[in-house]
């Protein structure tokens, strides 16, 4: 019987959460004994998540309208492909440029406009996009 853990898509489904075979059962020894870790051996540590690649980073559960992701790209200078839709900011990264949903202290350089805008918050962000344009 083939291991279950050698499965290519199981490895495949468990890569893409994160969760690498090393992580699933401890090593054994030739004679059914769990190993040791040793110096020599140590299980190594999870790897980090990669951080976003995007220039503009954008905190919010679903992107806005594209009409005004378009605008709000093309004001900066950037493409719609480069804007990351996070979920949380990821712990200890510095973003390049910062869009929150709602005004948040620890971020003062950020975007701050909610994704279905009226005219004062779109007004509001024009503002703050141009106050970003060199020269």
């Amino acid at each position: 019987m083939q291991d279950p853990l050698l499965d290519p898509l199981r490895q495949r489904i468990l890569a893409r959460m994160g969760i690498q075979s090393w992580q699933l059962r401890a090593p054994t020894l030739p004679g059914g004994e769990p190993a040791q870790a040793t110096a020599d051996n140590a299980v190594p540590a999870p790897a980090q998540a990669p951080l976003p690649t995007g220039k503009l980073w954008l905190l919010a559960p679903t992107l806005p309208a594209p009409s005004l992701l378009a605008d709000i790209c093309s004001l900066l200078g950037i493409g719609p492909d480069e804007v990351s839709l996070l979920g949380e900011l990821p712990e200890g990264a510095t973003p390049p440029l910062l869009w929150l949903t709602v005004a948040d202290p620890r971020w003062p350089d950020a975007l701050v406009c909610p994704l279905k805008p009226d005219a004062a918050h779109k007004r509001a962000l024009w503002q703050q996009c141009r106050q970003r344009l060199p020269g």
